[in-house]
């Protein structure tokens, strides 16, 4: 993984003694320097932990740092924007809607939980302490620009100001379905890629499709911009397709915390899949199975409540210990961010094992599971590119990028390959050359835009046992990707890649807006990559 290096800043009492002219601190100074941030330290250590993993100064820049910690303080009862000063109106107004919604869901205490005097020891120790910048993210391999193993397939989907919540191949119907949260509307095309239909959802965000026989699932998240909070606007739709055409629309489960993510499977063996919801809420969520009742095949009113954390993006099961029963994998994303497997006890109950636990400003954002090696054991693909956790310049995180952790057995797992990639947001894993091992295209909604080409989209062709060369697509370059998927879209054997665009000035206002202009003008809705090995 190698080794960053950085210089710690001079504190500013340090800076003032030099411009006065003294050749060094004295001892008093120095010492008394020394105890401040000491103090700091473990005043974070105190009350920080309480809520997630102690973060290093060194995750984020000062800058971030002066939003973040402002931020932290509405959990401690603590309202003081004196640290922001200078900032940005873009990130002003992001802080005090921040407060609104701590307020909102009712996690500001009525008085501060920490004095004014210790709260300003801590602030002190992270700002002082601080890079300057963000920290670089290791080296890694050129990424080479190629045109030729996909060719852009033009399309008759036209979206002014695309937010496209949701790209989905139907393989099964030769349809590509497409929904847009800006303005709720489902659009269904053909195999050639042509108009087929069209369903207005109003108060309908889907970001997630499955096909199972004549029957089609979504997910919708009801609430995409976490406008309503606390609000329980997610729903759970199901509709049969005869024909390509949609026959009937039921919600089987209605007031989800606005879920991120959803999966089927069979967890008391009875032969009926339970439904597991990820609800990824906004200041409260939870990981929730529905079970089905064996007569009717409906979902249970109230459902089985694994973990109450919010920030949960996704969940899928797996039987990793051979019992014969199914375990679940849970990613969770907010505050104590971690990977979790939840252990079927075969008597309806689970225990929670924690496979790691990563920092608060890591941003896990979904994983796949996934023989690598082809051992027999499945691994884990684990994706961290959310970049709203911290501050809204778009603070580019070392940390940020694709990871496969190897199953060693035993629940063990060993990571064995790291992709950095700041932002990356959703990730792909199939045999896309048809070579016989697994490859992995994924996109990033929060690349490093003082680029002048962006790391938005990344093909990893894993060439021998482990080892990926990137390549990215030209055209990829003309959009900002929230959504992607892939299968075989045309109908010729292979997989293909559609990814869906959203042109949200999120994480641009700062200093990109003409960028973002330019995107928002000239990018299009999706894109569709087609595999020319057939």
């Amino acid at each position: 993984m190698g080794i960053s290096f950085h210089r710690v800043p001079v504190p500013g009492w340090l800076s003032l003694a030099l411009l006065l002219g003294a050749c060094s601190p004295s001892p008093e100074v120095d010492r008394a320097g020394r105890d401040e941030t000491e103090a700091g330290q473990l005043l974070a250590s105190q009350h920080c932990v309480a809520c997630h993993q102690l973060p290093d100064p060194n995750l984020l820049p000062k800058k971030s740092w002066e939003y973040a910690l402002t931020y932290m303080g509405f959990f401690l009862g603590i309202v003081d924007y004196e640290y922001m000063k200078g900032a940005p109106e873009s990130a002003m107004g992001s802080i005090r809607l921040r407060e609104e919604f701590v307020r909102a869901a009712n996690l500001l205490p009525d008085a501060p939980l920490v004095s004014k005097e210790d709260w300003a020891k801590l602030r002190a120790y992270y700002i002082a302490t601080a890079p300057e910048k963000a920290i670089a993210q290791m080296a890694k391999p050129v990424v080479i620009v190629d045109g030729e193993k996909f060719r852009v397939k033009p399309t008759q989907y036209r979206m002014e100001s695309a937010i496209t919540s949701m790209v989905h191949i139907d393989e099964a119907h030769g349809l590509l379905y497409i929904h847009d949260g800006g303005l709720e509307q489902l659009t269904v095309l053909d195999r050639n890629l042509n108009f087929h239909d069209s369903h207005p959802s109003p108060g309908v965000s889907l970001v997630e499709a499955q096909a199972v026989g004549e029957d089609l699932y979504f997910l919708s998240i009801g609430d995409l911009f976490a406008s309503n909070i606390g609000a329980k606007l997610g729903e759970f739709q199901q509709t049969r397709v005869f024909g390509g055409v949609f026959m009937g629309l039921n919600i089987l489960v209605k007031d989800l915390h606005r879920p991120a993510d959803f999966a089927f499977a069979d967890l008391d063996n009875d032969g009926l899949d339970e439904l597991l919801v990820s609800n990824f809420g906004d200041y409260t969520g939870n990981f929730s199975i529905y079970r089905r009742d064996l007569e009717s095949g409906a979902f249970a009113a109230e459902p089985l409540i694994l973990s109450d954390q919010p920030g949960i993006v996704k969940g899928d099961a797996h039987d990793f210990n051979g019992d014969g029963y199914r375990d679940i994998v849970v990613m969770m994303s907010a505050a104590r961010e971690n990977v979790s497997v939840f252990l079927n006890n075969k008597d309806g109950t689970f225990t929670q094992k924690i496979l790691w636990e990563k920092h608060p400003s890591f941003g896990y954002i979904g994983f796949e599971l996934k023989d690598f090696n082809g051992d027999g054991q499945i691994d884990l693909l684990t994706l961290n590119g959310d970049n709203g956790d911290s501050d809204t310049y778009n603070t580019l995180k070392r940390d940020h990028g694709i990871r496969l952790y190897l199953n060693k057995g035993n629940l063990q797992f060993e990571e064995l390959y790291f992709y950095p990639m700041y932002g990356v947001y959703g990730a792909e894993v199939a045999d896309f050359d048809e070579d016989g091992d697994l490859d992995i295209a994924a996109i990033s909604y929060h690349p490093d835009f003082d680029l002048d080409r962006p790391e938005n989209f990344v093909y990893l062709e894993q060439r021998d046992p482990l080892e990926f060369i990137p390549f990215t697509h030209p055209a990829t370059q003309k959009g900002r990707w929230l959504s992607i998927d892939s299968g075989d879209a045309d109908g010729d054997g292979d997989k293909d890649i559609v990814l869906g665009a959203a042109y949200v000035p999120v994480g641009m206002r700062d200093r990109h807006m003409d960028k973002f202009e330019k995107l928002a003008r000239e990018g299009p809705p999706i894109l569709v990559l087609e595999n020319v090995l057939k």
